[in-house]
C-alpha cells in the first residue's frame, strides 16, 4: 500500500512534485489575494499601495496562468522525452495527488491524537508494583 511520504515508484515521485508545485502556487495565490484585497482596503486613496494592490493581482493571476501551462505543458514535455507512463501526468492525476497530499496533512492532527489516547490506555510500568512490600530491602 503506498503512502504519501513513503518510498514510491518514478512515476509517483514526479506527481509528486507536481502537486506539491500546484499546492505551493495555490497557496501564493491566495495570499496574493489576501494581501490585495488588505491594501485596497487600507490604502487610504494613496496611489502608492493601490499599485502596489493591482501588482499583487497581477502576479497572482500570472501565477494561475502559469499553473494552467505546468498542467498542460508538462505531460506533453514528458512524452517528447519518452519518460515511462507519460500519460499518468494528466491534471485530474495532478489534482488527485494534491488533494492526498493535502488530505494526509490534515490527518496528521488525528494521528497525534490517536496515538496519545492508545499510549494513555496501553501505559505499563517497568517494574511490577506488586511484588515491593514495605520493609524490604528492595530498591526500585
Amino acid at each position: 500500500m503506498s503512502t504519501t511520504y513513503g518510498p514510491d515508484t518514478v512515476s509517483n515521485i514526479i506527481l509528486f512534485v507536481l502537486a506539491s508545485i500546484v499546492i505551493l502556487i495555490a497557496a501564493w495565490c491566495i495570499f496574493s489575494f489576501i494581501r490585495a484585497i488588505f491594501l485596497f482596503i487600507f490604502s487610504q486613496g494613496k496611489d502608492e499601495k493601490i499599485k502596489k494592490a493591482r501588482n499583487s493581482i497581477r502576479y497572482m493571476i500570472m501565477w494561475i496562468f502559469l499553473t494552467v501551462i505546468l498542467l498542460y505543458i508538462f505531460p506533453l514535455i514528458f512524452k517528447r522525452v519518452w519518460l515511462e507512463n507519460y500519460e499518468k501526468y494528466t491534471a485530474k492525476s495532478i489534482f488527485n495527488k494534491a488533494w492526498t497530499i493535502l488530505s494526509s496533512v490534515f490527518e496528521l492532527k488525528d494521528i497525534i491524537k490517536e496515538s496519545q489516547e492508545q499510549s494513555k490506555y496501553n501505559w505499563q510500568l517497568y517494574y511490577d508494583t506488586n511484588s515491593v512490600r514495605f520493609g524490604d530491602d528492595y530498591t526500585l
